[in-house]
């Protein structure tokens, strides 16, 4: 079983969701069984762990069931920070009870789940007790999961909602005038600019005001771009300068759209096309919350501002970077096994390098197509050569994509 066609036959989803509190069990009433399969056909499901604080995917458990009679069998496999794994999935279901066991060759990820059925507004869940072969996951021994359908589950608990913050860092000798505005991405806080800001050159400080735009990501982006807005005019800034990461140069482009005014639009990873992973919300553990949605290639948000003339007109003024995440298959210790280009990839890019198999395996920096960061197809002022080798969090690192340092202290 290869790494490539098991992601091609998972093409739908489930979400499991780890809290370390007991407010996470559902009201529903257990699933009334019949004399029917519970699980009919193959289906697919999803078992993420979470670590809270920071607020990431620790490991992601992707699986198949297939019921026959009371017997559940399946494949499963496993990404954590250090490789894809794949195993086999055994269990028994028995009216409302289920009982799952994963079996991999690294024992460390192999688990074992002990739960129910129940009806989530006509929509399978399951809900128990996940136990891994380790010590512990999230420091306790067993952790409450619920196991959702795509469609379905709630995990707006998860991550809190940004207060909006426009806040001035520093001032120059030329107030309102030359202005830079740093607005992150999503998931993202106003803090994601530290590195970068602490490495702002004394001449960049010179010359520019720097402001950062903290906003909540989970919202629409259009109402995230109005109140960019606001923002801008309640501070009398004109012509401002601003460098956003990922969604928020979307964000940006919808305070463009609206007729905010900018010298300059620097935008890192920002998915101008769209992401098809905004169709996989769940993946990434963000269902049910518009501002990802608002990504969708096909989606409203994304087709409108295209063809927006705001934006076309602003376009004259963009600068767009974009990274592109690589590895390959090598032999190691007399196995073939996939190998990341470089050590600094974070797990969130990796589990949506691995998703992108089931879009046509485009170039992508684990989160948005090349071709999307790029802004191809359009008209900008400037569309800086792809770095090759970055992934989409670290586009904003200083240290890794020193080209983007560069720029931003020569603006």
């Amino acid at each position: 079983m290869s790494r490539v066609s098991l992601f091609q036959k998972l093409v739908l989803f489930l979400t499991g969701l780890c809290l370390l509190v007991s407010s996470c069990k559902k009201d529903e009433e257990p699933y009334t069984p019949s004399n029917e399969p519970l699980f009919e056909g193959t289906t697919y499901w999803e078992c993420t762990s979470i670590e809270i604080n920071p607020d990431t995917i620790k490991s992601l458990y992707l699986f198949t069931l297939i019921q026959n009679g009371n017997t559940l069998l399946g494949e499963v496999m496993v990404r954590d920070s250090v490789e894809l794994r794949e195993g086999v999935i055994t269990g028994v279901v028995n009216q409302d009870s289920i009982f799952l066991t994963a079996d991999f060759d690294a024992d460390a990820c192999d688990f074992l789940f002990r739960g129910i059925v129940e009806d989530s507004s006509g929509q399978l869940v399951l809900s128990g007790l996940l136990e891994t072969s380790s010590s512990s996951l999230n420091g306790n021994d067993q952790v409450l999961l619920i196991i959702c359908p795509v469609a379905d589950g709630n995990v707006t608990q998860v991550f809190p909602d940004n207060p909006y913050v426009f806040r001035k860092i520093s001032s120059s000798a030329h107030p309102g005038d030359s202005s830079v505005i740093f607005v992150h991405g999503m998931t993202g806080d106003l803090t994601n600019w530290d590195e970068i800001i602490n490495l702002l050159s004394p001449e960049f400080k010179e010359k520019h005001d720097v402001y950062v735009f903290q906003y909540n990501w989970k919202d629409s982006i259009m109402i995230n771009g109005r109140i960019l807005y606001d923002s801008i005019q309640a501070a009398g800034l004109t012509n401002p300068i601003i460098v956003a990461h990922s969604m928020g140069g979307l964000v940006s482009r919808a305070y463009i759209s609206k007729g905010g005014d900018i010298s300059r639009l620097v935008a890192l990873g920002t998915p101008h096309l769209g992401t098809p992973l905004a169709n996989m919300s769940k993946l990434f553990v963000f269902a049910g919350f518009p501002g990802p949605r608002d990504m969708m290639p096909e989606g409203t948000f994304i087709q409108s501002l295209l063809a927006n003339s705001h934006d076309i007109d602003g376009r004259s003024k963009y600068v767009v970077f974009g990274g592109e995440m690589k590895g390959s298959f090598k032999i190691v210790k007399w196995r073939l096994k996939w190998v990341w280009a470089e050590n600094y990839y974070i797990l969130i890019d990796k589990l949506g390098y691995d998703a992108f198999h089931l879009f046509g395996n485009p170039p992508n920096d684990g989160l948005v197509p090349v071709s999307s960061g790029l802004f191809e197809g359009y008209n900008l002022l400037e569309r800086k050569p792809i770095m090759e080798w970055v992934d989409h969090r670290n586009l904003r690192t200083p240290t890794i994509a020193v080209e983007v340092m560069e720029y931003i202290n020569g603006i």
